[in-house]
């Protein structure tokens, strides 16, 4: 492949911006555009790899669409060069990444008024279980919430307990597991959800989520609550208490709790609670990195 040099993406970008003034519909033919531009084959699929989806978005093969972000880079093809053009298309793609963000964040934010739009957009559900909804896949706002946590960190603080549960959910599901449940908000006997792997060495999760402040610390009576639960089941292999704070000091020297770390209960708090989404949530649908 012919990497696209100056001249050729700053002819490109003249024709692009011509095209938008004068077009109802900035629809743009490829032969078209190769031959007005003097572009080689070689040279217009470097160009679709590095601006397709910012200055233009292409369809099929033969046509593509001009973004309305072309006019906008009009005042400095007086010095275009294709490392300025990318850095600026790319600019204004995380710009609108961003907005997209706080867009559904404003969603996430009015959970409670509005749950069925944050649980479709989260989560992509399978059916009914017994115990609750089984978790057929995790939808692209979940990989959106990643990028921006892993962004900022402290964005943990702005979502809301119900969320972070979809959101520990479709980690599991993300983590291999075979089947994901998340239970009801309420009676949900300590369990906000239920994660099983099976096959050899078969195990099931109780996973109970605490989406607390900082300094609000998860306390030695709600751990021993988990406790209690994993005691009593009999069909589960661990219990997992998963919290954006911290644990009480001493907690697991607690004579309840001691002997059941690591094997029947496991404490995941805020610093291994983001190094587990990092590590589940590193691939998007599409196979790309997320960022």
């Amino acid at each position: 492949m012919t990497l696209p040099n100056d001249t050729v993406v700053k002819r490109m970008l003249e024709f692009l911006i011509e095209q938008k003034r004068t077009n109802l519909i900035p629809i743009v033919d490829v032969t078209a555009l190769k031959l007005a531009c003097s572009i080689s084959d070689s040279e217009f699929w470097a160009l679709v790899n590095d601006f397709n989806g910012s200055a233009f978005q292409l369809h099929g093969t033969s046509q593509l669409q001009i973004s309305d972000s072309v006019i906008g880079y009009e005042q400095r093809l007086r010095w275009c060069t294709f490392s300025d053009a990318l850095q600026y298309f790319r600019c204004i793609e995380a710009a609108k990444r961003r907005r997209r963000m706080l867009r559904m964040f404003a969603a996430i934010a009015s959970h409670a008024k509005t749950p069925a739009l944050t649980l479709k957009a989260i989560l992509d559900f399978g059916g009914k279980a017994d115990d609750g909804r089984l978790v057929e896949a995790v939808a692209l706002p979940w990989f959106e919430i990643i990028k921006m946590i892993r962004r900022d960190p402290d964005s943990i603080y702005q979502i809301n307990p119900f969320t972070w549960e979809e959101i520990i959910a479709g980690a599991y599901t993300r983590a291999g597991f075979d089947e994901v449940i998340l239970t009801p908000r309420s009676g949900d006997k300590g369990r906000d959800v239920i994660a099983t792997k099976r096959g050899i060495g078969s195990v099931r999760f109780f996973d109970q989520v605490k989406a607390y402040k900082p300094g609000h610390l998860v306390t030695a009576e709600e751990v021993r609550a988990m406790v209690g639960t994993v005691t009593a089941a009999q069909n589960v292999s661990k219990g997992v208490v998963t919290t954006t704070s911290e644990f009480a000091p001493r907690i697991v020297t607690d004579d309840f709790v001691k002997n059941m770390i690591p094997y029947r209960l496991e404490l995941k708090a805020r610093d291994d609670l983001l190094a587990w989404l990092d590590e589940v949530g590193q691939k998007a649908p599409d196979g790309s990195n997320i960022e």
